[in-house]
């Protein structure tokens, strides 16, 4: 199995064009110990032939460039594509806008949990897949019930969250079953190798935690290093943990709670813009490093 990070930053990417924060800042200004990074993308493949796009993000048309393995072969005729599906994880605007860019006549299986689902087949802006009958292939999925993706890979999807994106209108909250609104998934091929994938953690129960140290390798929600880094920046901004993000840092953080996970390849993803741990001679990246953590990059690989 192989999986790649198209995009390991949190919505807006990195650096965020309307923030002036430290970490923006020295990007636009060229310090060499940060690096540009693009909206929270993955790409995996069992057969390293068909790739599965893990949810669709806003800079999904620049990752498909700039990485050949997923471009599409003129042998094959005018219209292709190695990507046969994509998974979605929720229905949040950074994990679903690069859908819109798949309405190009070529037929796509989106899979998803049915409030997900639901949600984007009643946004008219997603009617666009469906430019030619039966271009959109739409598959429910369901927490805890394995799914053969293709290609060798098996996909399980893991509840963390029945909150709902904040655009939802309270009519429709009304009429919705939230539950799954957001899942991790485990990723597995027919070897056996496994890997998890949760760029959106809420929390760690004992049973995921069990169900983590069954991987060998884990990307796990990277967005805030503490539960507070927004607001001391601007006040009047959300905590991490109300927006469904458990901070690194702290007695209760994802660095703490995770650290007995001994032998599996731990990798931070989905960082925001403002997280110290971007910044490679900072004192969290070292924690996080000293910790046996890694910080995701664009174009980061693995192969299990």
């Amino acid at each position: 199995m192989r999986i790649k990070i198209l995009g390991a930053a949190a919505g807006g990417g990195l650096p965020q064009w309307n923030c002036t924060c430290a970490n923006c800042t020295s990007l636009r200004q060229h310090h060499p110990h940060i690096q540009a990074r693009t909206q929270s993308q993955l790409a995996v493949t069992a057969d390293d032939n068909t790739w599965f796009l893990i949810n669709a993000s806003p800079d999904l048309r620049q990752q498909l460039i700039n990485n050949s393995e997923i471009h599409p072969d003129p042998a094959k005729g005018l219209r292709n594509t190695p990507v046969a599906g994509i998974i979605l994880t929720s229905a949040d605007l950074d994990h679903v806008l690069g859908l819109l860019l798949m309405r190009e006549f070529t037929p796509v299986r989106i899979y998803a949990t049915r409030p997900v689902i639901s949600i984007l087949q009643k946004n008219s802006f997603f009617h666009m897949l469906d430019r030619l009958p039966g271009q959109s292939r739409w598959t429910e999925i369901e927490p805890n019930v394995s799914f053969q993706a293709g290609g060798g890979l098996t996909c399980t999807p893991i509840a963390l969250s029945n909150s709902l994106p904040t655009y939802i209108s309270e009519a429709d909250r009304a009429a919705l079953d939230p539950t799954a609104a957001t899942i991790g998934l485990i990723l597995e091929d027919s070897r056996g190798a496994r890997a998890a994938y949760l760029p959106a953690l809420p929390s760690v129960s004992a049973p995921l935690k069990q169900l983590l140290s069954t991987c060998s390798t884990i990307f796990i929600d990277g967005t805030f290093w503490t539960d507070d880094e927004l607001q001391r920046i601007q006040p009047g901004t959300p905590l991490a943990r109300s927006m469904g993000h458990l901070p690194i840092n702290g007695p209760d953080g994802s660095l703490e709670t995770l650290k007995d996970l001994k032998d599996i390849r731990k990798i931070y993803t989905h960082i925001n813009n403002t997280n110290p741990i971007l910044q490679e001679q900072s004192s969290e990246r070292r924690a996080v490093e000293d910790a046996g953590w890694e910080v995701a990059w664009d174009g980061l690989e693995i192969t299990l």
